[in-house]
């Protein structure tokens, strides 16, 4: 048991030191989580240095204190992050900001997984290193767009509609897996009790939310003392990760349940102004605790994949991710300021590596958390610069790409934000059929992927007619849009807008069926998901070239006049009689009335 001169010791300098930390990581215009982080590799246990004959060893080797207090920090922000998910606020934005999270998740795991297997991780370990890579940081994208004071910026809502879904999707990811591998003591000892377990706790919640909570908010909201209000919300949040812990499920993720059903309250504002104080101090303990993990001598071994990473996460967040938000309808400068937006990486990341270090079945931790660390302070470094040259970004992008990808994504753009952007034609609301059979896409795409052997080819046989029926209903919805769009702006020649509906549904649908080839083909051989995935960009490029020819209008040949004046005469719908004097425009005069 620790002294209590120890333990008070631990506590005052580990305050101290966080808060110099986070002084220094302000002074470079960094996040504080960097300079937390930072503090804890320095005082942690694992860190061994020799100088002028000196050893040191690290100031704190008995770390229960600060991973107790950790795990307070752990979760008091998953409930913090729980706040901001409010299904009212993302009515607006729900279908794009939904679209984009779902695609930038899956292939920013992909990338994770490919980097994984091809080091030669367990599924687990490779699991959480995907999960690092993946999901962005909302304090990082907040605080940045709060700097460049792009709070008013029409993509900024749907930003941070993206970023809180995000999230929700991350946590509900982690729960998932952690709740399958993580094996506690005394918890349930086979697949069917903590499934039974968990969905126990999930209709927990949902009675507590749906049943309880509309009756009993009227009587929290009548606290009108501070400390009174304190202790309700604490004793509230702890309670929930108990119960949640009894039932198998992660105890964040019950924090994090709480936090989303208060965040339709009335209460969600005076929370945060009282409890975000407490939670900064936690968190921040909770950070450093994270640093204490990292062992220095793993930088050398992780550095390879750490120079791997970054430009994968950066070709997709800012490249593909900003082509796709062009794609539902943002013109090209906010398309690249969202892609620069989502780049950075921070304390979801590090919430990734610090339960999968936990993890009894993983291999890789002692490289997981390290790598972690040193990821997001490359991301979280890198974010801030990319934000702010986005506009040149996307004028050289712009330079960059032949004219018949920019003139085909213009008219893709013009199509899609009809369906997929808010509009006030009704025509254009709703598309049932293509939702349910979406549904039922991920659906079977999520049994290709978890199923082995003659089940595995039933799902990718399922995949293949419903990606079938998939193009009918998409071709049908998207002709509905371009039989009532205007492209006249674009150049399009009219004459022919059927190709407009079947360029649009070959994007959008081969992506679909690239989903599916890679996973029923991961099984077999994972390098051919790479081909695969390759395959589908030259697709692309193929059906923008082929539109571009089909569509694009070409001014008839006319002939070629000496002067500019001679043009905008011969344009004219009844030109008078001109004579020309050395090449200038002269009007004749005229002999007879």
């Amino acid at each position: 048991m620790i002294a209590e001169s120890e333990l008070l010791f631990q506590l005052g300098f580990i305050m101290l030191l966080a808060f110099i930390g986070a002084a220094i990581a302000s002074r470079f215009h960094q996040s504080a989580m960097l300079g937390y982080i930072l503090v804890g590799v320095l005082i942690g246990p694992k860190i061994s240095l020799e100088v002028f004959g000196y050893r040191y060893e690290g100031l704190i080797q008995d770390t229960e204190l600060v991973n107790i207090l950790a795990q307070v920090g752990l979760i008091l922000l998953l409930f913090f992050i729980g706040l901001e998910f409010s299904v009212s606020k993302l009515q607006k934005t729900k279908t794009p900001a939904v679209i984009l999270v779902l695609i930038n998740l899956a292939i920013n795991m992909f990338a994770g997984f490919v980097i994984g297997t091809a080091l030669g991780w367990p599924l687990a370990d490779t699991f959480f290193l995907a999960g690092v890579i993946a999901v962005s940081s909302t304090a990082i994208t907040a605080k940045q767009l709060f700097e460049l004071r792009r709070m008013d910026n029409p993509e900024t809502e749907f930003l941070i509609a993206f970023e809180i879904v995000g999230t929700f999707v991350a946590m509900l990811l982690l729960t998932v897996a952690s709740g399958l591998v993580i094996e506690e003591p005394g918890g349930p000892s086979n697949l069917w009790e903590l499934a039974l377990g968990a969905a126990a706790f999930y209709l927990f919640f949902i009675w507590v939310a749906v049943w309880l909570m509309p009756r009993a908010m009227p009587y929290f909201e009548r606290i009108r003392t501070d400390e009174l209000f304190v202790l309700f919300a604490l004793g509230t949040v702890f309670l929930a990760s108990a119960i949640a812990a009894l039932a198998g499920v992660p105890p964040l993720i019950g924090a994090f349940f709480v936090g989303m059903i208060f965040a339709e309250s009335k209460l969600t504002m005076k929370l945060e102004t009282k409890l975000e104080s407490l939670k900064d101090a936690f968190v921040a303990i909770f950070f450093i605790a994270f640093g204490m993990l990292i062992d220095p001598a793993y930088f050398p071994l992780v550095l390879p994949i750490v120079l791997i990473a970054v430009p994968i996460v950066i070709l997709n967040d800012v490249l593909l991710t900003g082509l796709l938000s062009y794609f539902i309808g943002f013109n090209s400068r906010a398309a690249v300021s969202i892609g620069t937006s989502i780049c950075g990486r921070g304390e979801e990341s590090v919430l990734y590596a610090t339960v999968g270090s936990s993890v009894k079945v993983a291999t890789r931790g002692a490289e997981l958390v390290p790598f972690a660390g040193a990821f997001c302070f490359v991301m979280s470094s890198i974010a801030p610069l990319l934000m702010r040259r986005s506009a040149g970004l996307a004028r050289g992008l712009a330079r960059l790409l032949p004219s018949s990808a920019k003139f085909s994504g213009a008219v893709i753009s013009r199509t899609l934000s009809k369906l997929v952007l808010p509009s006030a034609l009704p025509l254009f609301r709703k598309a049932k059929r293509t939702g349910v059979l979406l549904g039922a896409f991920i659906a079977v795409l999520a049994a290709t992927i978890v199923t082995t052997g003659w089940w595995h080819l039933a799902a990718f046989g399922a995949g293949l007619l419903v990606i079938a029926a998939l193009w009918r209903t998409t071709a049908q919805e998207i002709d509905a849009v371009v039989r009532h769009a205007n492209y006249s702006n674009l150049g399009v020649n009219a004459m022919n807008k059927r190709a407009i509906t079947l360029l649009t549904t070959r994007i959008v649908v081969g992506a679909l069926a690239v989903a599916l080839a890679i996973a029923t083909l991961w099984a077999y051989y994972w390098p051919l998901t790479l081909l695969t995935f390759a395959a589908y960009f030259f697709y692309c490029l193929w059906a923008m070239s082929a539109a571009f020819h089909v569509l694009h209008r070409e001014e008839p040949a006319g002939p070629i006049y000496a002067t500019r004046a001679q043009a905008l005469v011969a344009a004219m719908p009844h030109p008078p009689v001109y004579g020309t004097l050395r090449g200038a425009p002269r009007r004749r005069r005229r002999f007879f009335p």
